[in-house]
Order: structure tokens, then C-alpha cells, then sequence
């Protein structure tokens, strides 16, 4: 809620978020949802990792002397700083996928969220509603399926949430998860 409150940034990213359920119409609808929800997660992971990684190799670059002078000091790295360098890119890469994949999952938790809305308003439910803004959306969305409809798509999120924890290549789990999420035509 923080996030929501202070970060514009956020509120668009769930926006977008919290509009792929209407958008699922077709099969190409379903793979473009999927394929604009992992690049911006890699958008958003890149924007999170790049000042951290420069910093990191700078301070890296320092450390082991380049830039400096004097006896026995050369212009690029010294000895093991080639090494130390390789091994932080890799840390830094391996950051950046754990970036990405949690970008993913929250934006799987916020649909959850959103299924959740809809299965309480199939309901009848008197709970207070999570995306109380969206709420003709999902009274649209509760009357044009049943409640088993409902628990199928969170289902088929939280397979995806499971997919991307044991590393399914990203693209593939979304657009896996999207194809289940569609909404039937009529």
C-alpha cells in the first residue's frame, strides 16, 4: 500500500497489471499480455540493478587499483581483479533474474488479488474488496463466469508463481498462465 501511495511508477505498473484480465480475449491477446508483463519486468529490474552494479564496479575497480600510479601498478586491474570482476557480473546477473522474477510475482499476487475480488463478489461475500476501484470490472467479470471459473484462474496463477520459482523460463510460464486465464468468447 506504501508503494502504491508514494511511487507513481507502481500505480501504473499494477494498472497495467490489473487490466490484462479484460484484455485476454484470444490467443494473440494472451502472448501479447505475457510478452508486455515480462519486458516490463525486465525494464524495471534493469532500472533497479544498473546504478547498484555500477557502483559495485567501480568501487570493485578501485579496490584492486585501477587508476592508480606508482611502482609496480599498471593501468588496468591488478592480478585477481580480473577474476573478482568476472565473479561480481555474475552476481550481478544472477541478481537481476531474482529481480525480474520478483517484479513477476508481485505482479501475479495482484491478479491473484484481483480473482480473489471476484470470487467474493460471486459470492456475495461482504468483504472488503482489494481493488474496490475496479469494482463494475469485476462484477462484469463475476457474472460472465462461475465461481469454478474463478478458482481455475487462480489456480493457473499460482502454477505460474510455482513454474517461475523453479526456474520455467519466464515467457513461457506467463504466457502459459495467460492462455488459462482467458476469458471465454460470448
Amino acid at each position: 500500500a506504501r508503494r502504491l501511495a508514494l511511487d507513481e511508477e507502481a500505480r501504473k505498473r499494477r494498472d497495467a497489471v490489473l487490466s490484462i484480465p479484460r484484455s485476454l480475449t484470444g490467443v494473440a491477446e494472451c502472448v501479447t499480455a505475457a510478452e508486455r508483463l515480462v519486458k516490463t519486468a525486465e525494464e524495471e529490474a534493469a532500472a533497479v540493478t544498473a546504478t547498484l552494479n555500477e557502483s559495485e564496479v567501480a568501487e570493485l575497480r578501485k579496490i584492486y587499483g585501477e587508476g592508480s600510479s606508482g611502482k609496480g601498478l599498471n593501468k588496468g586491474l591488478i592480478r585477481g581483479g580480473a577474476g573478482a570482476l568476472k565473479d561480481l557480473e555474475e552476481r550481478q546477473k544472477s541478481r537481476a533474474t531474482r529481480t525480474k522474477r520478483d517484479v513477476i510475482d508481485t505482479a501475479l499476487l495482484d491478479l491473484v488479488a484481483f480473482y480473489r475480488d471476484v470470487l467474493a463478489v460471486q459470492f456475495g461475500a461482504h468483504v472488503e474488496l482489494a481493488n474496490e476501484d475496479r469494482r463494475d470490472e469485476l462484477e462484469g467479470l463475476a457474472r460472465s463466469s462461475t465461481p469454478e471459473d474463478t478458482l481455475r484462474r487462480i489456480d493457473a496463477i499460482m502454477r505460474c508463481r510455482e513454474r517461475l520459482a523453479a526456474n520455467v523460463n519466464p515467457q513461457m510460464a506467463v504466457e502459459a498462465m495467460t492462455l488459462s486465464l482467458r476469458r471465454p468468447v460470448g
